[in-house]
């Protein structure tokens, strides 16, 4: 086995509330992806921001957002993910995860299973139930949004099946500490990749809260590879899927795990 997978996540200040702005400036930034048969990861709701405007922005499936995914998958000949708000006709949208394929369809959707309750998030948007892991260059791979990192349980739902963890976020920088030390703690206790992709700058119009990126990528041992703080830019890496196994074949720790608890 040598699986590797060429891996990307943008980090970008998201233009609040404006769709097409934000296609237009994530246009640009996909021209520096020169790999394919890779994945590139977005922030949470990537094309609106975090708005709680969530009946006025919510989009059927395959509408906008999705559709650009698909664009930008069929473009770079890569999987292309990243939230969005998506119409309900149950109830409150969903904050959706989608996964878009180089073939030009929509394979995996993820709802946040935690919706932000100290915001409201609760109220305006309806939580999911469900975990998504699809595969792609041998890797497993589990799709999470941003409050969900505080909640080390639904990433135990799938430890040992899952080789990389996606969480997308638009998580504020006086919280910043949290989301590093957070993430760490997931890719070791696992024994998997942890790749979060967060937003920079300021979110919402009156009183804004300030976002500083950090997008990092974990292994499984910790180690680190981090963007700057308040920039715009890519963070390249090309994940070793036979490093990972000798690793966890060395320090067989999964083994152990109450499989009656999780």
């Amino acid at each position: 086995m040598n699986s590797f997978l060429n891996l990307a996540g943008i980090q970008f200040d998201i233009e609040w509330e404006d769709k097409e702005k934000n296609f237009s400036k994530l246009r640009n930034l996909f021209n520096q992806i020169k790999f394919q048969d890779g994945l590139v990861v977005l922030p949470e709701t990537f094309s609106t921001g975090f708005t709680m405007k969530s009946e006025k922005f919510g989009e059927e499936q395959n509408s906008e957002s999705e559709s650009f995914l698909i664009e930008m998958a069929k473009k770079t000949g890569n999987l292309v993910g990243g939230s969005w708000i998506e119409k309900n006709n149950s109830g409150k949208p969903f904050n959706t995860f989608s996964i878009a394929r180089p073939s030009g369809f929509i394979s995996n959707r993820y709802r946040k299973i935690h919706p932000f309750s100290l915001v409201g998030e609760d109220k305006e948007f309806t939580a999911g139930n469900e975990n998504q892991i699809f595969e792609w260059n041998g890797f497993k791979i589990s799709m999470l949004i941003c409050y969900d990192l505080r909640f080390p349980e639904i990433f135990r739902r799938t430890s040992g099946q899952t080789d990389l963890y996606l969480v997308i976020a638009n998580w504020p920088d006086i919280r910043i500490t949290h989301w590093l030390s957070l993430l760490k703690a997931r890719a070791i206790e696992n024994q998997a990749y942890v790749l979060g992709i967060n937003r920079i700058g300021n979110a919402g119009k009156k009183n804004p809260l300030y976002h500083s990126g950090f997008s990092v990528l974990y292994d499984m041992n910790g180690n680190e590879k981090i963007l700057e703080r308040d920039k715009e830019d890519i963070l390249f890496e090309r994940l070793s899927l036979r490093t990972l196994k000798e690793y966890r074949e060395f320090l067989p720790f999964l083994k152990d795990k109450r499989r009656d608890l999780f």
